[in-house]
């Protein structure tokens, strides 16, 4: 059964410090060639409230709209500095998310599921999509719950949960289970996933969603994030959404607040190793 491990105060600061490097890099990638992309989830969060991480926090998001992210990955496919590598959730079969990751090789970051596939797990920041949402009502509402449960079938055929409710533990282990008897692959699953995210990718549409937020499934007008602001993050500037306010309330309500000191925590992985950094 899945325990929460804790971190320590000096393991979590270094791995801050790695993470930085990371996004560093890509911030590097995206201005040299032009691509927009937004600082964001917890780490916006952060950059308003902190500006930088939240003190507990161990990972850093980052936003693109769909059009700059296929950039940055015909990039990164071409040229990328030896130092990482780019998860964009096809090129890695057992991979088991619908979002990317650039990491940095010769680390590791093994999550509770590392023992569940086929690839070492280094240090990331994580890089999400905003998709495009049809502008009828019908057709955004089949899109939207399409790729809902396309979604979390990707990650029920990869994973075999262990780590939440007993409840959710059992129907869970029921869809990772039929997945594997039937003669359609994990792999299959999360490729017509991606297609089904990126449906309305050359359209004209007013509003995007960040489909792999699937508690919320949040949906934006373009307009909310549209010309990005810079804000201060750590030691450096970063991309923020214009309306990072109504973006934020939308996720997390009253946001300045803190949470209860009880809750100010993240489950540390089963191993880390900063490798040479």
């Amino acid at each position: 059964m899945f325990k929460s491990k804790r971190y320590d105060d000096e393991t979590l600061k270094h791995l801050q410090k790695v993470q930085m490097k990371i996004l560093k890099y890509l911030i590097e990638v995206c201005e040299k060639n032009d691509l927009t992309y937004f600082i964001y989830g917890g780490s916006l969060l952060g950059t308003i409230r902190h500006k930088g991480f939240i003190p507990w926090d161990d990972d850093i998001d980052v936003i693109m709209f769909r059009e700059d992210f296929e950039k940055l990955n015909k990039i990164f496919e071409n040229n990328i500095d030896e130092k990482y590598s780019f998860i964009n959730a096809l090129n890695e079969e057992t991979f088991p998310y619908t979002f990317s990751r650039l990491l940095l090789k010769n680390t590791v970051f093994n999550e509770w599921w590392y023992d569940q596939v086929e690839f070492t797990q280094n240090i990331f920041i994580d890089i999400f999509i905003l998709d495009n949402i049809p502008n009828n009502k019908f057709k955004r509402f089949i899109h939207k719950w399409k790729s809902f449960i396309l979604n979390q079938a990707t990650m029920y055929a990869f994973i075999k949960f262990d780590n939440t409710s007993k409840f959710k533990k059992i129907i869970q282990q029921i869809v990772y289970y039929l997945i594997k008897i039937t003669p359609v692959s994990p792999y299959t699953i999360k490729k017509e996933c991606i297609k089904s995210f990126s449906k309305y990718e050359h359209e004209n549409c007013d509003e995007v969603c960040d489909f792999p937020a699937v508690c919320q499934m949040p949906v934006y007008y373009k307009t909310d994030w549209l010309p990005p602001k810079k804000a201060k993050f750590e030691d450096i500037e970063v991309n923020i959404p214009k309306d990072y306010d109504k973006i934020l309330k939308r996720t997390y309500g009253e946001y300045m607040e803190l949470p209860p000191e009880e809750s100010r925590f993240r489950p540390a992985p089963e191993k880390i190793d900063f490798g040479e950094y």
